[in-house]
């Protein structure tokens, strides 16, 4: 039976290719999304990692909101806070940062630069190296109004040079800096394609609109005191109402989150066309399946009558789809490997700086793909190989096979389920103002409605063709 199953399996192997492709897209989607979140993770634990060793506190205002798109948004604090921050026993130095995110930085043609993407962050250069974000590369930090530091990365996009004068786009009009220095953010030329622009101190107050307000405090403690003593002689230290003092590490973790929660859509963008293509794939094995059985009637038949066993035909059916499962998981984790690769590449070519590191492939996404494979084939060849042991040993002398699925109660009922659950569930999409959170039940729903369509399309296929027949005759026979 074994040999007789590999022998069948490669008499078909035209049709089940497309099989393997379509097992294959699904899967390499899939590892595809784990392997690139298992790699942006990695890179962005590990270089906010850096930020957070040198800062033992951070001082903050209290939450005002949180949002969806801008994440959580904090009150600013008093700059005369900073003196009283200085006066707490062990604190060694202070690091106040101002920045605002409403301003836009024209490249060397005038044109906006960043888009939709990342933001523009106009802040203040912070001196002290173990407390500062970003680290100076070329030139000098600014030291009057009219100067200004920015990332490599908006440097070479501008393009800018030390001594070339930029344009900002303020609330309040534009402005002119020159270029003084060129700043790097860990190892990376800019923050996750984030636009950086430092100015001095009392400079990125006033451009905020917001002279002797403070964003945050970084702290650094004195030798042999740890951050979570400094943070809790900060908090016995009463600063301000609703302050909020958290170590470094605790911030940089906050700061990483976002930033990979901001970059979750690429991974939501494969999810989905993961989801898709394995469901496509479900649907192509279950139909390629039932058309061969269909198409094996009497041969499966012959199998039955010199003695095969039923548990013999279903092993066989199932055999098939293991091999095809196997062999598609397999190449499509490599597939999937290329195509983190390519996501990888793309999110640096719409200008997302990363540090360069390798993809981080761990043993868990290969078993993953190989389970998720085999998993899908063997759902979709199971109908099909039961229905293949209920071939009789007299289908033999049958010349064509008789299809009865369009009779099947069951499936009637679990159409028509479906269908109602499908309709039901994207009833949101018609709304006025559908929230982001009814996304998941509109995209389930449809497919709800996708599979009534393939439960009861055998059921109602016979009834139409006959209406349609009727409406031709009925034509004819007018003419």
């Amino acid at each position: 039976m074994f040999r007789l199953t590999l022998h069948s399996l490669w008499s078909h192997k035209r049709r089940l290719i497309s099989t393997c492709l379509a097992v294959l897209l699904g899967v390499a989607f899939m590892a595809g999304t784990l392997v690139l979140t298992s790699t942006l993770n990695s890179v962005f634990d590990s270089l906010f990692k850096g930020m957070g060793e040198g800062v033992d506190a951070q001082v903050r205002g209290p939450i005002l909101f949180e949002s969806e798109f801008q994440g959580t948004q904090r009150d600013l604090i008093d700059e005369s806070v900073v003196d009283e921050i200085e006066a707490v026993p062990g604190v060694a130095a202070t690091e106040p940062f101002a920045a605002s995110f409403s301003i836009t930085l024209l490249d060397a043609e005038g044109e906006t630069m960043g888009g939709f993407g990342p933001p523009t962050i106009v802040a203040n250069w912070e001196s002290e190296p173990d407390l500062a974000s970003y680290t100076l590369a070329e030139g000098r930090p600014p030291e009057a109004p009219g100067e200004a530091v920015i990332d490599k990365a908006a440097a070479n996009d501008g393009p800018f040079a030390i001594g070339d004068e930029i344009e900002l786009i303020t609330p309040t009009g534009r402005e002119t800096k020159t270029v003084v220095g060129l700043a790097r953010f860990g190892d990376a030329d800019s923050a996750a394609g984030s636009i950086y622009v430092a100015t001095t101190l009392e400079e990125a107050q006033r451009l905020a609109g917001e002279p002797n307000r403070l964003v945050s405090v970084g702290v650094r403690a004195e030798p042999g005191i740890s951050s979570a003593e400094m943070v809790q002689r900060l908090k016995d230290a009463d600063l301000f109402e609703g302050a909020d003092i958290v170590t470094g590490q605790e911030a940089a973790d906050e700061m990483a989150s976002d930033v990979k929660e901001g970059l979750g859509f690429f991974s939501v963008i494969l999810s989905v066309f993961a989801a898709i293509a394995l469901f496509v794939g479900w649907f192509v094995i279950s139909n390629t399946f039932s058309i061969l059985v269909a198409q094996r009637t009497r041969e499966l038949a012959l199998l039955r009558a010199v003695g095969a066993s039923r548990r013999q035909v279903l092993g066989s059916v199932l055999l098939e789809g293991w091999v095809v499962g196997l062999l598609s998981a397999v190449l499509g984790f490599f597939a999937g490997v290329a195509l983190a690769a390519a996501a990888m590449a793309a999110l640096r070519a719409i200008g997302i700086d990363l540090p360069s590191a390798s993809l981080v492939i761990t043993p868990v996404v290969a078993v993953v793909s190989i389970v998720i494979g085999l998993g899908i084939t063997t759902v979709a060849a199971f109908m099909p190989a039961i229905r293949a042991t209920r071939v009789p040993p007299i289908a033999a002398l049958r010349d064509v096979a008789i299809d009865q699925s369009g009779r099947s109660r069951v499936r009637l009922v679990l159409g028509i389920l479906a269908l109602l659950l499908g309709l039901v569930s994207i009833v949101p999409a018609f709304g006025d103002d559908p929230l982001t959170s009814d996304l998941p039940g509109i995209g389930i729903g449809m497919g709800l409605i996708v599979l009534s369509v393939l439960l009861l399309a055998p059921v109602v296929a016979r009834p139409m063709a006959r209406a349609v027949g009727l409406v031709v005759k009925g034509l004819v026979v007018v003419r």
